[in-house]
């Protein structure tokens, strides 16, 4: 037998510690559930304490009997804004997407378009608004084109940046393969690009339910923006911020839903990170 193999066989070997996995803290969980119990009683004890009108802050009580009261007129018209939201989500998807690798793959959309576009996008989404009104009329269109308007840019800003992301190494060693420019850009730019393409689609879907809203307080017959009208003015401020509240939740609903598909597609990307 060979010295060097009878050394190498005489080798121990340490096996590798199995990689530990960090587990979220018990006492943020906790605390944070502490600090809201402390705020909702503060909200409800203040006002009664200092003889606060109903009209002007109302007890978190108030607020959850008008919650309750109301909860059919709010799933009603929630339902209204999250199929106008989830229209305009799908459009703005596809259209931000494929604009997006147009401008990448054309030198001419990238010099000439996008600069115009990148304008565009510095104007906050809420101004337009009322041109959309005009444009669009006071139907589900306006609200499902102000949905996909706010969530166009996002998307494809994102987009271009991550797909100008991809290594260059990479692509050359995949054209040296002879790989054809479409099995690159499905396998090493698309790739790349998701992270941030996720980003775009989290923050847009937000900034979408906000556009959402504002036009249905602008002018609608149904949706939670219409809602919150006709609480104003009834000067019910309790169902007002009942009616906030569900909006919150329909946010943080969004904004989970949007993070577990990205967790879902881009699972590699926290390993890696």
């Amino acid at each position: 037998m060979p010295l060097s193999t009878s050394v190498r066989s005489t080798e121990r070997r340490v096996p590798t510690p199995p990689a530990r996995r960090t587990r979220p803290k018990p006492w943020g969980l906790s605390l944070f559930v502490a600090t809201l119990v402390i705020l909702i009683a503060a909200w409800e004890i203040l006002p009664r304490a200092m003889s606060i009108s109903p009209l002007v802050l109302p007890p978190p009580s108030d607020v959850v009997r008008a919650l309750i009261d109301n909860l059919p007129v709010y799933a009603e018209n929630g339902l209204v804004t999250l199929q106008e939201l989830a229209a305009g989500f799908a459009m703005g998807s596809v259209v931000g997407f494929g604009s997006a690798v147009a401008i990448f793959y054309s030198p001419f959309f990238r010099r000439a378009v996008y600069p115009v576009l990148l304008g565009f996008r510095i104007v906050p989404k809420v101004a337009f608004v009322p041109l959309f009104l005009i444009w669009f009329g006071i139907g589900i269109t306006s609200k499902v084109a102000l949905a996909t308007f706010a969530l166009f840019f996002l998307v494809l800003v994102q987009t271009t940046v991550g797909l100008d992301a991809a290594d260059r190494e990479q692509i050359e060693y995949g054209r040296s393969l002879r790989m054809s420019e479409w099995q690159i850009f499905r396998s090493i730019r698309l790739p790349v690009a998701m992270p941030s393409l996720m980003v775009g689609l989290k923050l847009g879907a937000t900034y979408a339910l906000t556009n959402v809203i504002v036009a249905e307080m602008v002018v609608a017959a149904k949706g939670l923006g219409y809602v919150v009208v006709v609480a104003h003015s009834k000067l019910a401020t309790d169902e007002v911020i009942a009616a906030i509240l569900v909006v919150t939740l329909f946010g943080l609903l969004i904004y989970w839903l949007t993070s577990l598909v990205e967790r879902r597609v881009t699972f590699w990307y926290g390993e890696d990170k």
